[in-house]
Parts: structure tokens; C-alpha cells; sequence
């Protein structure tokens, strides 16, 4: 593993066209934001549609089953959430995992997400909260 910030630039990789195209920047802010999103819909909240562009249809189903059972349980996702913390870490060149805590009410989840280089930009394929 190497020891370099998540942040490091790296040299240019060629497109599926040959095509010289820059790596991308850090992750780490749009992970936050999605986490922070997602800990809300689990929590009832709306906004799921607004995650649709950053996540794959897996991530999404997998929140729209939590939200529907929040919803079930009387959760209306007033409570105000926020992040506490982040650690990113590349583990490829066109991948990155990113741990975060997030504080919900009187409650505190940890996330793990996974975010990958699809076509130029990061899109999250894993999102798991605890």
C-alpha cells in the first residue's frame, strides 16, 4: 500500500479512445455529501433523487428498501445529521474507499463507501451504513 495522500496527482491515463485524460481530484467531498444524504434517507429523509448521478442502480435500490421501511416505521427524517469525520484511501488507480462517521440525533453511524472511475468521473458503488 502506498503511503501517498489520497489527494497525490497522478500521470494522465488514456481513454477507451487512446485519448490522454486526467486522473480524477479527491473523492473525499463527494463522498461526504452522498453520505450525508444517505444517512438521512435511511433516516426517512427525501432526497434520493438527488444521489441518482453518483450512485449505480444497486446502491440506489439498497437505500430505497431502507427508506421504505423507515418511512413504515413512522421516521420522518427531521432529525438534523452531519459528518463527523473521513479517512479516504486509494486502493487502485481508479478506485478509492472512504470510511466516514456520521451523527444522526442522539445516534452515530459508521459508512463505508466505495467510489470507481466510470467514464470520467467518480460514481459510488458500494455504500454500506451501520
Amino acid at each position: 500500500m502506498s503511503a501517498e495522500p489520497a489527494w497525490a496527482p497522478r500521470p494522465p491515463r488514456a481513454d477507451v479512445y487512446g485519448r490522454a485524460r486526467p486522473s480524477l481530484g479527491d473523492p473525499t467531498p463527494l463522498a461526504c455529501t452522498v453520505a450525508l444524504t444517505a444517512v438521512e434517507v435511511v433516516h426517512g429523509g427525501d432526497g434520493i433523487d438527488t444521489l441518482l448521478r453518483w450512485i449505480t442502480p444497486e446502491v440506489r435500490d439498497r437505500l430505497a428498501r431502507q427508506h421504505s421501511l423507515s418511512r413504515r416505521a413512522g421516521r420522518r427524517g427531521s432529525v438534523d445529521a452531519r459528518i463527523l469525520r473521513a479517512r479516504t484511501c486509494r486502493v487502485a488507480a481508479g478506485a478509492a474507499e472512504v470510511a466516514a462517521v456520521a451523527s444522526i440525533g442522539d445516534r452515530s453511524h459508521a459508512i463505508a463507501i466505495r467510489l470507481e472511475d466510470l467514464a470520467g468521473r467518480w460514481v459510488i458503488t458500494v455504500l454500506d451504513i451501520g
